[in-house]
């Protein structure tokens, strides 16, 4: 049973459907078989003793009487019937009286063993059988006269014919044949339709298996063909395909949302909540980026700036936290409009922006600066009622590949930033130039100027 339970689906069916049929078959084609050799059997044995049982008492006469013709007239008719190959008499000493046809002669002791009845003998191709000839006595009764009996005496002779089997064996071979020839058509038949049955079952449920293995290894999307015919596999393929569907459909959804989520993360990760603009993270990526560039290439220079908004903790103080952060918002908008596409700007504390300037001269990063800064100082800043004026002081250093650290660069930059808020804000300061003056247009605030309006 262990081993009929590793075959497959469709080969167990096979065996079940065919092994009871083959048994049953086989043993009705033995019983055929059996039973119609048995009948020939039968048939010629019968055949034989009607012959033999009327040539017994009709050589009575003849024997008692040596009557040679009469006997050699019976055996000659007994040789023409059907199946007869050869017959002969013998007398009661055993010695042969006549014969027809080739037959082996017996020797006078086999004969005296057979008293009474018919014996039978022989080979596959002859049957040979002996029957004794015996006289009969009759007398009268002496109490009635009307009534005769017969008392049998010892044999005065016996009857020996040989009957040919052949024909027999060969009816025989004709009934194996048909019988084989049927069994093999019926076991034929049989596998044909145990082979449908089998396929109509093994075919829908190893689409089934191939399925499942398919959605195990990862292949959401498996839909198997529809086509069985018994109803109960037809709907076992119906709600397969349906719940495939369902999996896949919940998995793109699924997928979406996580890839959503993981696009909002990364976001999250690398930009300001508030502004949207880059944060820290990546602008420190970004000038590691701008250094390696301007090494590898010296004509590809650039700038840094910091950015630090004046008497923004004011607006903060005064009306809020929600107004410092729509004026951090606003701001960032304002920078990022006068900037170009490939510059980057990006958050990098409260009120500190970083602005990376990339493949920029230092003529063009200085005027650049000097603009965000004019910017920013006519820039009015209105809330509920109230309106500011605020500032940027802005510390520039130039990035010209022959610094390695990026470290020393935001050093310098924040540096310079530092030095333009002593300055007195809202003024643009060259890292490592000496500072003459304001490069704002005398829009500079002193640090204790107010900046709110009415």
């Amino acid at each position: 049973m262990k081993r009929l339970s590793h075959l497959p689906l469709h080969d167990r069916l096979l065996l079940v459907a065919l092994l009871p049929v083959a048994v049953l078959a086989s043993l009705v084609t033995t019983v055929v078989v059996y039973r119609g050799t048995r009948m020939l059997d039968e048939a010629l044995q019968t055949h034989g003793d009607a012959i033999i049982s009327f040539l017994a008492p009709a050589a009575e006469y003849g024997v008692i009487a040596g009557n040679r013709e009469a006997l050699d007239a019976l055996l000659q008719a007994a040789t023409e019937q059907r199946d007869v190959s050869a017959a002969a008499l013998y007398d009661d000493a055993g010695n042969l009286l006549a014969s027809k046809g080739r037959i082996r002669v017996l020797a006078p002791a086999e004969l005296r063993t057979l008293r009474r009845g018919i014996v039978r003998g022989g080979t596959p191709e002859f049957v040979v059988m002996v029957a004794p000839i015996q006289a009969v006595n009759v007398t009268i009764d002496d109490v009635s006269a009307d009534a005769v009996k017969e008392q049998p005496q010892d044999p005065i002779g016996w009857v020996h014919i040989e009957l040919d089997a052949r024909p027999s064996a060969h009816e025989k071979n004709t009934i194996i044949g048909a019988a084989l020839a049927m069994l093999g058509f019926g076991l034929s038949l049989s596998g044909l339709l145990a082979l449908r049955l089998a396929r109509s079952v093994s075919k829908p449920v190893k689409a089934l298996v191939e399925g499942v293995k398919r959605m195990k290894a990862g292949d959401l999307d498996v839909e198997i063909t529809e086509g069985a015919n018994n109803p109960e596999l037809a709907a076992l393929e119906k709600g397969f395909n349906a719940m495939a569907r369902a999996i896949s459909e919940n998995h793109r959804t699924m997928q979406s949302r996580i890839d959503d989520a993981t696009a909002q993360l990364a976001y999250q990760a690398t930009h300001d909540p508030l502004t949207g603009l880059p944060n820290r993270r990546v602008f420190e990526q970004r000038i590691e980026e701008c250094v390696a560039a301007s090494r590898r290439r010296a004509s590809d220079h650039g700038a840094l700036c910091f950015i630090d908004l004046d008497r923004f903790k004011i607006v903060n103080d005064t009306c809020g936290h929600a107004a410092g952060d729509e004026l951090l918002m606003r701001i960032a908008e304002l920078i990022q409009s006068r900037i170009r596409e490939q510059d980057t700007l990006c958050r990098v504390g409260g009120d500190e922006f970083a602005l990376i300037l990339h493949d920029c001269s230092r003529e063009d990063a200085l005027r650049l600066a000097e603009g965000l800064c004019e910017s920013v100082a006519d820039y009015r800043f209105e809330w509920h009622g109230n309106v500011f004026s605020i500032g940027a002081s802005i510390g520039i250093t130039y990035v010209d590949g022959r610094q390695s650290d990026p470290a020393e660069i935001l050093i310098a930059a924040d540096t310079a930033c530092y030095q333009a808020k002593r300055e007195g804000r809202n003024c643009v300061v060259e890292s490592g130039v000496p500072t003459r003056g304001r490069r704002s247009s005398d829009r500079g605030l002193a640090p204790d100027d107010e900046i709110m309006d009415d």
